[in-house]
């Protein structure tokens, strides 16, 4: 699904000149769909995805979300946009697959982060719990003025100390960007 989505994502970037994230998230659907002929087998593999376009010059970042979120903080306050509750490929019951788009100023410093479900999803801590969605965004608030090369090394040894004993339970993937 991963390599599909790659050979797909820059057809889509790099042949079809498609810049905005809500567009390039409507095509890879269609693309995934077609791809592994989800229509014709029923098969309903898809895929979670957070998805920017960022436009430097006009200091504009544009996101899309299938089910994942963006993170970012402005101003000492963090914010959440979360991505639609719909997939990229699997099952589609509705006519067309419609993502929103969300533009956020980044003419002041921002940091933001996108990534998987992983982080939040793993078990662990005194009694073997999920690290969850508001534990994550407190730990990316608290570090989020280092170093990138620190705040990495504090994701993963958070992570480690809160897995304990516990295996991985899927895969793990934070990317933070300061702009």
């Amino acid at each position: 699904m991963s390599m599909v989505g790659n050979d797909l994502l820059n057809a889509i970037v790099k042949d079809k000149h498609i810049l905005q994230a809500d567009q390039i998230l409507s095509q890879l659907h269609q693309g995934i769909r077609e791809a592994l002929q989800q229509k014709e087998t029923q098969t309903n593999d898809g895929m979670d995805m957070a998805l920017i376009s960022l436009d430097l010059e006009n200091k504009k970042l544009e996101f899309a979300g299938a089910k994942n979120p963006l993170i970012y903080i402005q101003k000492g306050e963090i914010h959440q946009i979360k991505g639609d509750k719909i997939p990229i490929g699997g099952e589609q019951r509705e006519m067309e697959r419609v993502f929103t788009s969300h533009e956020v100023d980044i003419s002041q410093p921002t940091t933001f982060y996108l990534f998987s479900d992983g982080y939040q999803d793993q078990f662990g801590g005194k009694k073997g719990k999920k690290f969850m969605s508001n534990r994550f965004k407190e730990l990316l608030f608290e570090i989020h003025e280092k170093p990138m090369e620190k705040q990495k090394m504090i994701l993963e040894e958070t992570l480690i100390s809160w897995m304990g004993k516990e295996e991985q339970v899927d895969d793990i993937l934070v990317m933070g960007v300061r702009v």
